[in-house]
């Protein structure tokens, strides 16, 4: 019973520290190339979680004999998107913090653009919706919201590949 526990553990940080560093690829290139806040970085990122998510669970499900319950596949899952999250919002703060502290005005900037193309805020209220804004958009925010938020996405993404690669023991057909 404990080893399966330590097994758990164990192939969680390891699978968070690759789907973290595949977040921190994603967000470097887009970076790179300019986009730091474009759709398709968001897309990319979600991608590489379900990939690292399910890539965990089967690895775990290898390790425990091909038998994995519903509660261990999301567990494995949950624990591989908090580690992943811890990784990926240490490199969030350097980057806004010590690496390009200008990207803050243009997170501000872009935040203003999109609210205004929205239409949805009268222009009386715009000022007091920026501000909102811009209050969570400090580096130690983004690391609070990124470590939960990730977490929570890791968490619904768990939920539903469990179902997929769960296998309990009593699921096996006797020969």
């Amino acid at each position: 019973m404990e080893q399966k526990s330590t097994s758990i553990w164990k192939s969680s940080l390891l699978s968070g520290v690759y789907v973290g560093i595949a977040l921190i690829l994603i967000s470097v290139i887009f970076y790179v190339t300019g986009n730091p806040f474009a759709k398709p970085a968001q897309w990319a990122s979600y991608a590489a979680m379900i990939i690292g998510i399910v890539l965990a669970q089967i690895s775990l499900k290898k390790e425990m004999g091909g038998t994995m319950t519903y509660g261990q596949a999301l567990g494995v899952g949950v624990l591989t998107m908090v580690f992943a999250s811890i990784v990926s919002s240490i490199y969030t703060y350097l980057l806004y913090e010590i690496i390009d502290p200008s990207l803050q005005e243009q997170l501000r900037l872009f935040t203003e653009e999109q609210i205004i193309k929205q239409g949805k805020v009268p222009e009386d209220q715009m000022e007091m919706a920026l501000n909102m804004a811009t209050k969570f958009q400090t580096p130690i925010m983004m690391v609070v919201m990124g470590i939960f938020g990730v977490t929570f996405i890791g968490t619904i993404i768990s939920l539903i590949t469990a179902i997929f690669t769960k296998k309990n023991p009593t699921d096996e057909i006797p020969e």
